[in-house]
Parts: C-alpha cells; sequence; structure tokens
C-alpha cells in the first residue's frame, strides 16, 4: 500500500518523537543505570561521548547508504538498531553491554535523521520549512516527555520502560514496511556518494554556512548539557524550580522551531539568521547575569532559538543539492557539525571545574555575537562572499 502525504507525515511524527524521547531516556535514567550496573558519572560520561561520537560518525555512510539504496531501507534499519539497541539495553548485566547499547542507538538514531530528511525533501516539494519546522518541533515536545515517565519508572521500574520502548520501535519499524516504494528512483553509486560528500568542502557558500551551524550547535551541546546544574549550583535555585526552567527550552521549541521553519519560505534565510544569532547571545547574556527565577525562565525559552537553526538549515540544504545526491552531501555536513560541536560539553566541563560557569556562558554569548557581527558585514561591507540565500 503507498502512503499518501498525511500519513507519510503522521508516521514520520510519531517515529520522530519516539525516536527523540527514547534518546532522552538514558540521561533521564542515569542514577537508575548508575544503581543498576554500579557505574560512576565517568563511565556514564563516557557511554554517552560514544553515543554522540558514533551519531557524528554514521551520518556521512549512512547518507551514502539513502542515496544508493533508498531513505525507506536506511529508515527501517536505523529503526530496528534503534529497537534492538533498547532490548539490550534493558536486559543488560554489565558496563560493556551498556556501552554497546549507546553506540548502537547513536547509530540508529543517526541513521534515521538522514533517511527521514531526504524522504521528506522527496514527498513535499513545496513549503518544507514548515515541514522542517514541525519535524524539529516534535523533537522539542520529546524533550519533556522525561517529566512525564517518572510515576511510569517509580511503578514498575526502568527496564520494563525501556523494554516498553524497544518494543513500540520495533512495531513502526515494521509498520514503514507498508509503506510502498519511494517516488524518487534516481541513486547513486558509494563512489559517487563519497565524492558527492566531499564535494560540499569546494562550496564556499556551503562552508560559510557550516560555520554558523557550527557555532549554533556547539553553543546547544554545552547549554543543554550543563544548564540544570548550572541553575542548581551557579544560581541556587532549587531541584524541582531548575527542572521546570530546563524543560522551557523544548516548550518554547515546540512554537518557535516551526515558526521560524515557516517564516523561512517567506522571508530571507539571511535575515532569520541574523536574528536567530542575536537572540542566542542575548539568551547566554541573561542567563549569565539573571538574578531572579523569572528572568532565568525567559533566559531559557530563548535557548530554544538556538536550535531553531536546525528547520532554516535543512531547507537551505536540500533546496541547493540535487535530489540523488542529498543524502551523502547532507551526510557529510552533519558530521562534520557533530563531530565539532560534541567537543562543547567538555569545554564546559573543564571551565566549570577550573573556572566558573559565568565565564562559559558568556564565552557562549560573545562567540555568538561575534557570528552575527561577522554576517553582518558579509552583507553590507563584502557582500561578494555573502550566502545568497
Amino acid at each position: 500500500m503507498k502512503w499518501d502525504k498525511k500519513i507519510f507525515f503522521l508516521y514520520i511524527t510519531i517515529t520522530t518523537f519516539f525516536m527523540y524521547a527514547g534518546r532522552l531516556l538514558v540521561p533521564a535514567l542515569s542514577g537508575n543505570i548508575e544503581d543498576g550496573l554500579k557505574i560512576n558519572h565517568v563511565q556514564l560520561g563516557l557511554g554517552m561521548t560514544l553515543f554522540w561520537l558514533f551519531y557524528g560518525l554514521i551520518q556521512f555512510p549512512s547518507g551514502i547508504l539513502v542515496d544508493e539504496k533508498g531513505g525507506k531501507l536506511v529508515l527501517n534499519l536505523s529503526i530496528f538498531i534503534f529497537a534492538f539497541a533498547f532490548f539490550l539495553l534493558s536486559f543488560l548485566q554489565n558496563y560493556v553491554l551498556f556501552l554497546l547499547a549507546l553506540i548502537l542507538m547513536g547509530i540508529g538514531f543517526g541513521g534515521f535523521y538522514n533517511a527521514s530528511l531526504k524522504l521528506i525533501s522527496i514527498r513535499f516539494t513545496k513549503k518544507r520549512g514548515k515541514i522542517f519546522g514541525i519535524q524539529s518541533a516534535i523533537g522539542s515536545l520529546a524533550g519533556i516527555s522525561p517529566v512525564f515517565i517518572l510515576p511510569f519508572i517509580n511503578e514498575f521500574g526502568w527496564r520494563i520502560l525501556v523494554f516498553l520502548w524497544a518494543i513500540i520501535s520495533l512495531i513502526l519499524a515494521m509498520l514503514f514496511l507498508r509503506a510502498g516504494a519511494e517516488r524518487n528512483s534516481e541513486n547513486q553509486s558509494k563512489k559517487e556518494g563519497i565524492k558527492n560528500g566531499i564535494i560540499i568542502l569546494r562550496d564556499r557558500k556551503v562552508i560559510l554556512f557550516l560555520v554558523f551551524n557550527i557555532v549554533m550547535s556547539f553553543c546547544w551541546f554545552g547549554l543543554i548539557s550543563f544548564l540544570p546544574l548550572y541553575l542548581i549550583e551557579g544560581k541556587d535555585i532549587n531541584e524541582a524550580i531548575a527542572v521546570m526552567i530546563f524543560s522551557l527550552v523544548f516548550v518554547a521549541g515546540l512554537f518557535i522551531r516551526p515558526l521560524f521553519g515557516y517564516l523561512s519560505d517567506y522571508i530571507s534565510k539571511k535575515t532569520l539568521i541574523l536574528i536567530l544569532l542575536f537572540l542566542a547571545s542575548f539568551s547566554c547574556f541573561l542567563l549569565a547575569y539573571a538574578t531572579t527565577s523569572y528572568m532565568l525562565a525567559i533566559g531559557a525559552m530563548l535557548v530554544a532559538t538556538v536550535s531553531a537553526f536546525a528547520p532554516i538549515r535543512s531547507v537551505y540544504l536540500l533546496n541547493r543539492w540535487p535530489v540523488k545526491s542529498r543524502g551523502s552531501r547532507m551526510g557529510m555536513y552533519t558530521t562534520l557539525v557533530i563531530i565539532i560541536s560534541s567537543l562543547s560539553p567538555i569545554i564546559v566541563g573543564y571551565s566549570i571545574e577550573y573556572s566558573n560557569y559565568h565565564t562559559i556562558f558568556l564565552a557562549f554569548s560573545f562567540v555568538v555575537l561575534f557570528a552575527a557581527f561577522v554576517t553582518l558585514f558579509l552583507k553590507y561591507v563584502y557582500p561578494t562572499l555573502t550566502i545568497k540565500l
């Protein structure tokens, strides 16, 4: 049976929610996992590092596979791997299996992201910004899901929850087997895929876009990793209020991401990037100097502007690249962004250990502000280098 656009997008939306929410289960269950496996914070951190590392490393090869074999195959394979990782996580009894589960989770999640982008770009040829904005917002909605699973964990235990997540993922993968053939028949070989992935490094306009993306992602990884601890230790806020403020980042993302995705179909992407850069810089500055819970809450909501770069990026790049090479090119692009940005938590942790929270938040603010002024410079002083959006 061939799915129409509405059924297809409903499936992608639901699957995106469970994939993103599943990714957040490990941080949410960190205390339970540490107690169950008798591991410490460093060992848990190593597992999360491996997740992000393999999530980044899989982007390019999965992109090549998407272009060669099709997005449907890669999406199904990715969800099956993701489901297997959760089965492994629910039954694990030692630390080595825990690391293996997180590696598989990173591979599955990374492959799903790439395949879903290409499938959406094929099915929806108009107003992609709106579609990508909605998909991105679903990721934000999944960000508040850990708050609602705590009663279930207290009643049944975390292993049962992880097992159920594996079952749901498996069902979603089996459902997509009935989606029918892809509309796009253009495929490329592995050799062409590697060539098309590397070729983006020769495109000056894409490189400039890549730099802006790394700046935003670098700040996003660092902020999300340490914002709760910053509120508790740096601002002396009790844990309950800190969790609520942290959740506002994702709640705000529900509105900000689709809004900017929608606007990217009608407004110059250059203008939208400038707005995002200035708002992101102000959010970091506000978090560094705010003294009340209300002002910190406003700062947390503005942090969501950092993640709003994603739908704008997807629209610009997928419109710029030919259909048959989108997977490999986006794979190379995302690999570079993720691998470089994944260094942020380490740098933030080092800064906190040997300096303080304010220093790194101010550093984020000034780095993003500098990127905004560079954009203004390229637009008005040296327009020949400006990204033509």
